[in-house]
């Protein structure tokens, strides 16, 4: 680091902070430079070396605000080109530090970037400084790996955002397809259960039928078996009916046949009567003839024949 003083308590105070720097008591130096500057405010070079004190002590906003202020300050192209110089480092090695602090992940390549343009500008008011020129080259370096890391980093990021795009595309389709199997399932079920129920529908049909049909042979068979037995019975009547008018027929013979004999018996008795009357009635006529014929015997000696 270059050192600058002026002024002779200014002077001796930064003087101070420089021993203090150069002893590595950052904070000792970064009180003194303060100091030095409230002596002078002007004292362009107690802020430059105050830039430094905050760059080693790890302030680089802090830095690179004194290095500003110095800049403004002086208009040697040189020490402009120092400064610039310095606050390319605070970048470059915040950076750094940041990587670290990442565990090797990139950090804000903005970083590198106002690195590469403050070392620019230290070539443009020193393009003999060699030093500005390396560390240039080293950020720009540095940030095309970070470009190229990025746009790797994106193109992976892009890849696994492609293939869980595809993935939950696949997943979606799966889940799609899934559901359709479960509605296809669920609809088959339905039917399944549709065709189940019309089925025992059906056979509840079949079957009410089944009775109807089963009472209606039964109230057939009822009913022939009733017709069967009013015709049994009519039958058994007839029948009877018939027995009777047999019975009563043949009573009715019998009693004519009685009645027959009875009038035959009468008639056998009138014809015996009669028939007594009649040999009775000859007997007499016999006799008489006889007594006739007795009487003309007696008149007449002949045989008459």
């Amino acid at each position: 680091m270059t050192f600058y003083g002026q002024d002779i308590e200014s002077k001796l105070t930064m003087k101070k902070g420089n021993n203090a720097y150069l002893s590595g008591d950052y904070n000792q130096s970064y009180e003194l430079y303060n100091e030095a500057l409230k002596m002078d405010t002007s004292n362009a070079k107690a802020a430059f070396n105050n830039g430094n004190s905050s760059f080693m002590g790890g302030d680089f906003e802090t830095s690179r605000s004194n290095y500003a202020q110095f800049i403004e300050s002086t208009n040697s192209k040189e020490e402009k080109s120092k400064a610039y110089y310095n606050i390319g480092n605070s970048y470059l090695t915040e950076y750094t530090n940041s990587m670290q602090d990442n565990n090797g992940q990139a950090p804000n390549t903005s970083l590198l970037s106002n690195a590469v343009e403050n070392y620019k500008n230290s070539l443009r008011n020193n393009p003999k400084d060699e030093d500005a020129r390396y560390n240039l080259s080293y950020a720009m370096k540095l940030l095309q790996q970070n470009k190229d890391q990025q746009n790797k980093d994106q193109q992976n990021k892009d890849q696994q955002s492609k293939d869980q795009q595809n993935k939950d595309q696949q997943n979606k389709d799966q889940q799609n397809k899934d559901q359709q199997n479960k509605d296809q399932q669920n609809k088959d079920q339905q039917n399944k259960d549709q065709q189940n129920k019309d089925q025992q529908n059906k056979d509840e049909q079949n079957k009410e039928q089944q009775n109807k049909d089963q009472q209606n042979k039964d109230q057939q068979n009822k009913d022939e078996q009733n017709k069967e037995q009013q015709n049994k019975e009519q039958q058994n009547k007839d029948q009877q009916n018939k027995d009777q008018q047999n019975k009563d027929q043949q009573n009715k013979d019998q009693q004519k046949k009685e009645q027959q004999q009875e009038k035959q018996a009468q008639s056998k008795q009138q014809a015996l009567k009669n028939l007594d009357a009649i040999n009775g009635d000859e007997e007499k006529i016999l006799m008489k003839v006889n007594r006739n014929k007795g009487d003309k015997k007696k008149k007449s000696k002949t045989k008459d024949w």
